[in-house]
């Protein structure tokens, strides 16, 4: 009897690399880097027709589900984690959750959100063969025929067999480039794609061999839901006490049950701005633009920009990347190292690593149109027809609202009302307070905030209707 088919998807990852454009409260997978699709969204479309949308998950951290990616996430089934640990404990509580409440040991398909497939026929085809090899009892590992001797990979050596399934020998870490070389010379290695198919039991058993530390949590996890807690709030109370390790380092590299599937399917990472300027489509003169871009006798040039005018005159072999409040330069071949950029920003008190001038909040946004350090702040607030912000108050800085568009009602301490176009209203320092937009039409106002502190942690919610109350 052949199993149900699901799928989960990876979407807890950081995408440092691509930075400016991807920031920790948006990364790269809830990103629409080439198309009209983000990376998550892509990701699951292409699982079509062989999983259903309503058997794809998303395993992802609790902070994206609230926060700028609640628009790429809304409606999909979600697996919410409040800390990251690796993709270990990501595969073991999302195989137990698919595991304990379907009727059927589900055969369960797991991949990364933010890679790019261009080859979708084919990509189809590889999952066909492993679903069919993993119905056997086997763990599946997508193996990506090399090019090049990539040292930003891991590889994965098969036994060399007819057709397109082989039996697993090892994994290989990231190699130097020599070695990289000799392992394409022997044949038989492919790059790990970090792709997988399994049954869910199959898996819960290798995770128990390999991982007990991972096991013991899980079983926990089991207990209290299968005695009627509601297991997203187990996962929640229980998914810190589990190691930060990966499902390749703890289970695929320790299994004797792991095939390979190969898989020549138009893949990418997407893991540095030189792998989307190689994917992109080029003009004439081998460049990639994209966005308000003047290019004047320039070649092989990745120039991007996300709003103001980017004038760019004999360039050659250079990547620009242009957000509101940073830009990017770096010589192509040398953006892989965008992330020392990020672990420096990181180290100062800044928040351009962070988030974005404007910022995606469920009812909508507000982008910061002035921050002086030196006691207040100006933003522009935009709520959504029907949206409200979280009831709430601060303990460090009083607001000063404007209605510039659209009718505010807004709850300020007992008092409800409504503000018009051209109205405003202030809210003292400490007063429980709440913005709505109850009309058919967007929002928007000014804000002006003073204080000692105008960090966007001095925020107590009291009631939301997103579930950022715990």
């Amino acid at each position: 009897m052949k199993s149900a088919i699901k799928a989960v998807v990876l979407a807890g990852g950081s995408g440092t690399r691509l930075w400016p454009l991807s920031r920790q409260q948006l990364p790269k997978q809830f990103l629409r880097l080439n198309g009209e699709e983000s990376m998550l969204g892509a990701t699951i479309s292409r699982l079509s027709p062989l999983v259903d949308r309503k058997d794809a998950w998303v395993i992802t951290g609790e902070a994206h589900a609230t926060g700028e990616a609640f628009s790429e996430l809304e409606g999909l089934n979600q697996i919410l984690e409040p800390c990251g640990r690796n993709t270990a404990p990501a595969v073991a509580v999302s195989a137990a959750v698919l595991s304990d409440f379907s009727e059927e040991d589900p055969v369960i398909i797991v991949l990364p959100a933010d890679h790019l497939i261009t080859k979708k026929e084919a990509f189809q085809a590889c999952l066909q063969q492993a679903v069919e090899v993993a119905q056997a009892g086997h763990l599946v590992t997508f193996g990506l025929v090399p090019k090049t001797p990539e040292i930003g990979f891991g590889y994965v050596q098969a036994e060399q067999s007819e057709g397109t399934i082989h039996k697993v020998m090892r994994f290989v870490e990231k190699p130097n480039l020599a070695a990289a070389k000799q392992m394409l010379e022997e044949g038989g290695y492919y790059w790990n794609s970090g792709m997988f198919v399994w049954k869910g039991s199959v898996i819960l058993e290798e995770i128990k061999e390999h991982l007990p530390d991972v096991w013991q949590v899980v079983e926990r996890m089991r207990a209290r839901w299968q005695a009627g807690e509601r297991w997203q709030e187990v996962v929640r109370a229980e998914f810190a006490n589990m190691p930060d390790i990966s499902i390749d380092y703890g289970v695929m590299e320790k299994s004797s049950r792991v095939m390979l599937v190969e898989a020549d399917i138009g893949w990418s990472d997407v893991g540095s701005w030189d792998a989307v300027h190689e994917i992109a489509r080029h003009d004439e003169n081998g460049n990639d633009i994209s966005g308000n871009v003047l290019a004047i006798d320039c070649k092989n040039s990745l120039l991007r920009s996300e709003g103001r005018l980017l004038a760019a005159v004999g360039l050659e072999d250079i990547i620009v990347v242009e957000t509101p409040d940073a830009i990017l330069l770096a010589k192509s071949g040398d953006s892989q190292r965008v992330k020392e950029i990020v672990d420096a920003l990181k180290k100062s008190n800044g928040t351009f690593h962070i988030e974005h001038v404007t910022v995606r909040r469920p009812w909508g946004s507000y982008t910061v149109l002035e921050d002086s350090g030196h006691g207040y702040k100006l933003k522009r607030i935009d709520v959504n027809p029907g949206a409200r912000l979280s009831l709430q108050a601060h303990q460090h800085r009083s607001e000063h609202w404007v209605v510039v568009s659209g009718t505010a009602t807004i709850t300020c301490g007992d008092l409800v009302r409504t503000v018009p176009k051209n109205g405003g209203t202030y809210i003292p320092i400490g007063e429980t307070h709440r913005l709505e937009n109850r009309g058919k039409v967007p929002l928007q106002l000014i804000e002006v905030q003073v204080g000692d502190y105008l960090g966007e942690d001095d925020i107590q919610r009291f009631e939301d209707t997103y579930g950022r109350v715990k």
